[in-house]
């Protein structure tokens, strides 16, 4: 009798178990477009230039505009300063960073973040915040920023065709 009810136990957990497995499981999806592909926009609009403001995840960003600036450690490297600005747009805090943030190239490598003053922050709701992305220029423009939200997977994204160029170059010109 004892070894029925310790059977019935195990069986209850293993199936409880089981349900519980199979319902955390099912929430993933791919979002790929093509096998070696990009990651789909969940908006269905089209990519916005800097100064467009677009939303994830209630956080509204915009990249106000885009620099071009000279490598302080290495002569002849370039970084690419995206200022951006950020809105809270919900009831709760949300959080702003730059790391959540990535930009590729037109060859389509992605550009490593250069250790700045990256914007990084909790916003309070209703509150904005101004801030800079740095990233080591490799290759040309146009430049495709996506920004994803770690939590909610949200995503957005932007072309940048214009770049500032504030190099010493630039001023000789």
């Amino acid at each position: 009798m004892i070894l029925k009810r310790r059977f019935r136990g195990i069986w209850i957990c293993i199936l409880t178990l089981t349900i519980f497995l199979t319902g955390c499981m099912s929430g993933e999806k791919d979002t790929k477009d093509e096998p070696g592909g990009v990651p789909k926009q969940t908006d269905s609009t089209a990519n916005g230039d800097a100064g467009q403001e677009k939303d994830i995840s209630g956080v509204s960003i915009g990249i106000e505009e885009a620099l071009q600036l000279e490598h302080p450690d290495q002569k002849g490297k370039k970084v690419l300063q995206l200022q951006l600005k950020a809105t809270n747009k919900t009831a709760e805090e949300k959080f702003v960073d730059v790391f959540e943030m990535s930009v590729w190239n037109q060859e389509g490598k992605k550009l490593r973040i250069y250790p700045g003053d990256n914007l990084g922050t909790k916003l309070a709701p209703g509150k904005s915040v101004k801030g800079n992305g740095y990233y080591v220029i490799e290759g040309k423009g146009p430049y495709k920023v996506r920004y994803e939200n770690t939590e909610t997977k949200d995503k957005q994204e932007w072309t940048i065709n214009k770049v500032k160029d504030m190099t010493e170059d630039a001023s000789e010109k």
